[in-house]
């Protein structure tokens, strides 16, 4: 199964196979499968600079909210989460494949390998460190450079909310920075387990929608 597209983990890919091996039609195999449960599986590429709040918010996501790192640590390398997320208003769900890097330029070369083929992206800032939000411009064009003639969903999101007398990043600066790269936006404060799992709900949605218009295609063409 290909991490990077959207058939890993899809079990109306594998019907539709199976029905097209025993001389059937994949577009009908598919279209009988319309309305059951659908999981597909996804990999989220965790962005943005040290100290932001990225494997905090991992670990309170895997954990339901039961772990907060209170003592920061730079992540070294790569780490990997895996945790299920139902699609709003739908019966289906989606794996995400969680790749949390370290914030460091002298990780490139790794990075590089890691971001290949990704299917979305969570993007994190810190709303008191302008600096943090202004990188934000540098990972999404490291992200695009190893994505070309993709189109990768993505959220953008301001931690440590809990600090609103050192916030120096205005939501409505943030939302319109969002806006005009194509990203949904969201809020939160990790160390107050506020919203946490609202960045994973949003992709959950966007990449779903996303297989939803792939399947309507392929059943156009059929």
């Amino acid at each position: 199964m290909r991490m990077g597209g959207l058939s890993l983990g899809c079990q109306g890919h594998a019907v539709a196979k199976a029905s097209a091996q025993r001389g059937g039609s994949p577009a009908a195999a598919v279209r009988a499968r319309a309305g059951a449960m659908v999981k597909l599986a996804a990999k989220c590429l965790l962005a943005g600079d040290p100290a932001v709040g990225k494997s905090a918010l991992a670990q309170m996501f895997r954990s339901d909210g039961a772990h907060f790192q209170k003592n920061y640590t730079l992540t070294a390398g790569i780490e990997l989460l895996v945790k299920a997320v139902s699609v709003p208003e739908t019966s289906d769900s989606v794996e995400f494949f969680i790749f949390d890097s370290a914030g460091k330029d002298l990780f490139s070369e790794m990075l590089e390998k890691l971001w290949e083929q990704p299917n979305v992206l969570c993007l994190v800032y810190d709303v008191t460190n302008e600096q943090s939000f202004n990188n934000c411009d540098k990972w999404l064009e490291k992200l695009r450079a190893q994505a070309v003639g993709m189109h990768i969903p993505g959220v953008l999101v301001g931690n440590k909310t809990d600090l609103a007398d050192r916030r120096v990043v205005e939501q409505e600066q943030a939302q319109e920075w969002a806006e005009k790269h194509g990203l949904e936006y969201c809020e939160m404060s990790v160390k107050e387990m506020k919203n946490f799992e609202a960045p994973f709900h949003i992709l959950a949605k966007l990449f779903h929608q996303l297989y939803k218009e792939k399947v309507e295609t392929f059943l156009s063409l059929a």
